[in-house]
């Protein structure tokens, strides 16, 4: 690998979904490893979190979290404003690749940026992919810089979409933009190879904080089987894996994004929970970030009204299933993303693929 970034774009189209999102931001841009990135893989790391118990973790104190944060939430307005603020480019040297072949399948990123960043050692082979999805008001190649290390130490391909989220505090909304922006995932997950010229394996792993935590562990409903881990930070609400309760009216379903009871009808597919159950969990979450105001009222019924409730509520919800799941609550923290926040949740996804690497 040339100490020199190499920086090239390659654009993949939309292809249609449950639903559309707006904008058209700048296109793609990849670049090699830093030259000053630590290099080679790492060696496994002690996991940063103990056995599924019915109580949750917490985690020693951190340390004062380094500005700026990684993302804050937008409120409500901000979220709606969000939707007509141009997207910055990742690079101001980015340009426009060659549209792809007239007999290829159109692909999704054409209306969202996509960041990717090499590891150092590209030739060992195959690759692993690491998906890093942003909160409200960020963007994939800022988010994703504290990540880059770690992603160079583990020999990862750091994959980090920019979406133009819509308000998150209205159900439909959400819904809609996550089974599109889950269905875009998937298509650019299938199209990587071909463009990277890269053997990838078929299973990734998710990091995602706030609303990216959200977008992250749906992704995971809809495609078990394209994912190996997930590590969410933050989340606001949780779609539980539930697909039916019961109540004074009898059995009802829990529709979706509340439960995945109608999946079927949303994405054309009901969950496979055998491909779930191979799936594992780190779930984070700050002890202070507990402001009711801060969250959707529609989702309280089904987890809590705060984010501390609801990551108790989901982490609950996929240990009763039998699906691996660790929670881990960080002391004096708020909604915010720490580094000890940030390397538990990289160390659990490291421990996680050496301990069967070789399952997809």
């Amino acid at each position: 690998m040339h100490s020199r970034l190499i920086l090239f774009l390659f654009a993949v189209t939309l292809l249609v979904g449950c639903a559309t999102v707006p904008d058209t931001p700048p296109p793609v841009s990849v670049t090699p490893a830093s030259a000053a990135s630590s290099g080679g893989v790492a060696k496994a790391a002690p996991r940063a979190t103990a056995a599924p118990t019915n109580a949750p973790l917490r985690a020693q104190p951190a340390p004062t979290p380094e500005p700026p944060r990684d993302a804050i939430d937008l409120d409500r307005q901000a979220a709606q404003e969000l939707r007509v603020t141009p997207l910055v480019r990742a690079t101001p040297y980015a340009t426009t690749a060659p549209a792809p072949p007239a007999n290829k399948p159109t692909h999704p990123f054409e209306n969202a940026e996509l960041y990717i960043h090499l590891p150092p050692h590209p030739n060992q082979q195959p690759l692993r992919v690491f998906l890093a999805l942003h909160g409200m008001g960020n963007q994939g190649n800022v988010f994703s810089q504290n990540l880059i290390k770690m992603a160079d130490a583990n020999n990862w391909v750091l994959v980090a979409p920019t979406f133009p989220y819509r308000d998150y505090f209205d159900p439909q909304q959400l819904m809609e933009d996550d089974i599109q922006l889950s269905k875009r995932l998937l298509d650019t997950l299938d199209v990587l190879p071909q463009r990277l010229n890269l053997k990838l394996y078929r299973q990734v792993l998710i990091y995602g904080y706030s609303r990216g935590a959200q977008l992250g562990h749906r992704f995971a409903y809809f495609y078990p089987e394209r994912v190996k881990s997930v590590a969410v930070l933050s989340a606001g609400a949780y779609t539980m894996p539930t697909e039916k309760i019961a109540s004074a009216k009898g059995t009802q379903i829990v529709p979706f994004p509340y439960g995945v009871g109608d999946l079927q009808e949303c994405v054309g597919r009901s969950v496979n929970w055998q491909a779930l159950r191979r799936v594992s969990f780190w779930v984070g979450v700050g002890e202070r970030d507990n402001q009711p105001s801060d969250v959707a009222r529609a989702f309280d019924a089904y987890g809590g009204r705060t984010r501390v409730e609801r990551a108790q509520s989901f982490k609950q919800a996929l240990q009763n299933l039998g699906i691996e799941v660790y929670l881990v609550i960080f002391p004096h923290v708020t909604h915010e993303t720490t580094n000890d926040m940030r390397a538990s949740a990289l160390q659990f996804l490291r421990a996680e693929e050496l301990d069967d690497p070789l399952d997809d």
